[in-house]
């Protein structure tokens, strides 16, 4: 679920399947530098939304040897990821999962 955007920022949460909140990395929702939607809803700064936050993340998730790659136009990874290391909480510490 994403959240309605402030200004070029946004946010995401998951939820498990029991409609828990998911607050623990890697699999809960993080802020986003820039929302893919305007606050109506409208694709707006997807290419920087991709380049700013969706990239970091696959980066950050590969350094820290995650064997993953982006499919579905990068709205899914390829495998689980297995691993948190130090490049995906040095993401995590910039992108926080509770505001």
């Amino acid at each position: 679920m994403r959240s309605r955007p402030s200004g070029k920022h946004g946010h995401q949460a998951m939820y498990d399947d029991q409609g828990q909140l998911i607050t623990a990395p890697i699999a809960a929702g993080t802020a986003d530098l820039y929302a893919p939607y305007d606050s109506r809803g409208i694709p707006s700064s997807a290419k920087s939304h991709r380049d700013q936050d969706v990239y970091p993340f696959i980066r950050a998730l590969q350094l820290d040897g995650n064997p993953v790659l982006p499919r579905d136009i990068n709205r899914n990874l390829n495998r689980p990821c297995i691993y948190m290391g130090p490049n995906t909480d040095k993401y995590i510490e910039k992108r926080p999962v509770l505001p």
